[in-house]
């Protein structure tokens, strides 16, 4: 979180151009959105007794469960680059949902994008419902969950894309009550008719930024290591953010 937060504001300054990262979680963590109410909402016992960790993410939405999927996270400026001079946020979910449909294509697998809200807003858990521009598998069970954050210079979105199918697992750590799987979710395997692995996914998925945003291979710059290390020292690794709500 704190690397990802470090490149979307070195990217809205210029010091660094639109910046894509695609990992995993070791050990798997709960994720909570931005302004995710957490007191009286977890259990910190069975997080504990799973060895599961606890992140808040600087983007919205609800509770992710990142276990046996791969994260996504695209950095982008609002002054120049592809969504240059005054993108708004559904241009932006629209522009990075045809990216993640080429990397889908790439598996093997035929994506959608949600053309409305499906579900209840209100379900703690992120796969519980669809957001307008989400991506659903073929049946319309939502596929990728994502979310944003904006600064005045930068767009943040996150994304989880389940090899496995997370179902309602997120809910053995959220206190709320299980609301009824009136949609539930899908998941890569399920859509490939196979089972894939974590490589085989990433390298799909970077081929498709690599081609539609003409990404490069990097490392972090210093700057954005250091300013990512103060970040984490300053926010992520403290109580005072991870369960500020």
């Amino acid at each position: 979180m704190a690397i990802d937060e470090a490149l979307a504001e070195a990217v809205g300054h210029g010091a660094s151009l639109p910046a894509v990262r695609l990992y995993g979680f070791s050990p798997p963590t709960l994720s909570l959105g931005r302004f995710q109410k957490v007191k009286g909402q977890y259990s910190a016992r069975k997080l504990a007794n799973d060895g599961v960790t606890l992140v808040r993410r600087p983007t919205g939405g609800h509770a992710v469960l990142h276990d046996e999927e791969l994260t996504y996270s695209v950095a982008l400026s609002k002054e120049s680059g592809p969504l240059a001079g005054g993108a708004r946020k559904r241009d932006v979910y629209l522009f990075i949902a045809r990216i993640l449909l080429h990397g889908l294509a790439n598996l093997g697998i035929t994506g959608t994008i949600n053309a409305a809200q499906r579900g209840d807003i209100h379900n703690p858990d992120c796969f519980g419902s669809a957001g307008e521009y989400e991506i659903a598998g073929t049946a319309g069970r939502k596929l990728i969950g994502s979310a944003q954050m904006t600064t005045r210079r930068a767009i943040l979105q996150h994304g989880s894309i389940p090899l496995q199918n997370p179902g309602q697992r997120v809910f053995r750590y959220l206190e709320a009550a299980q609301p009824l799987d009136a949609h539930p979710p899908s998941c890569l395997n399920e859509e490939a008719g196979r089972s894939l692995t974590f490589e085989e996914v990433r390298d799909a998925f970077a081929r498709a930024f690599r081609e539609d945003l003409h990404a490069l291979d990097s490392d972090l710059l210093p700057a954005e290591r250091e300013n990512a290390d103060r970040i984490l020292r300053e926010k992520y690794g403290t109580d005072a953010w991870n369960l500020s709500c």
